[in-house]
C-alpha cells in the first residue's frame, strides 16, 4: 500500500502502480481471511459444542498458510456435539491436529458419529499424534478419550444426551 500511495502522490502512471495495487489488494485479502478464522476459532463455543464444528474452524485457520493442513475423508457430519466442556474440546481438537501437522506437515483428520463422537488424526512418519500427559488427564476426568494407535491418535468425545438441550440465555 505504501508503494501505491508513494508512487501516486509523485504522479506515476496508474499501469506501473497497478501490479502493486493487485498484490497489496491480495495480501489484504489474506490477512482478513486470516483474521477472520483467527476469531472465529478464539470465539467463545456456545454449550454444547460441536466437535465438527470446531475443527472445521481449525482447518480454516490453518488454511491461511495458502494449502490446506487438515483434510477429512468425507463430509462432516452435521452434528457432533459433545457433552464435553467446549474450552477443553477445542484444546483436545488443536493439540491434537497441531501435533499431527507439526511431525508431517498435514493432518488426515476422519470424524464419525455413532455411540460417541470419534475422531481420528493421522501424524507422519511412525508416530501418532499426541496430547500432553497434563491435558490427557483432564481430558480423561472429563469423559475424553485419546489412545494412540500406530500413525493415528484417535479421540472420542462423549455424546449430548438425547434429551439435552442447549441452555436458554436471557
Amino acid at each position: 500500500m505504501e508503494v501505491v500511495r508513494s508512487r501516486s502522490a509523485r504522479g506515476a502512471e496508474a499501469s506501473a502502480i497497478a501490479p502493486f495495487a493487485a498484490t497489496a489488494a491480495a495480501q489484504l485479502e489474506v490477512t482478513a481471511a486470516a483474521t477472520e478464522a483467527l476469531l472465529a476459532f478464539a470465539r467463545a463455543e456456545p454449550q454444547p459444542v460441536d466437535v465438527a464444528v470446531i475443527l472445521g474452524r481449525l482447518a480454516g485457520l490453518l488454511a491461511v498458510r495458502g494449502r490446506p493442513v487438515v483434510t477429512t475423508s468425507g463430509a462432516l457430519p452435521p452434528r457432533a456435539r459433545t457433552a464435553a466442556p467446549a474450552d477443553l474440546v477445542r484444546a483436545v481438537v488443536a493439540r491434537s491436529v497441531l501435533s499431527a501437522v507439526t511431525t508431517s506437515g498435514s493432518a488426515p483428520c476422519e470424524i464419525r458419529v455413532a455411540d460417541g463422537i470419534f475422531l481420528r488424526v493421522t501424524g507422519g512418519d511412525a508416530t501418532a499424534p499426541a496430547l500432553e500427559p497434563e491435558l490427557g488427564a483432564v481430558a480423561s476426568a472429563c469423559g475424553v478419550g485419546a489412545v494412540r494407535r500406530g500413525q493415528t491418535l484417535e479421540l472420542s468425545f462423549p455424546p449430548l444426551a438425547p434429551d439435552a438441550s442447549p441452555p436458554v440465555t436471557a
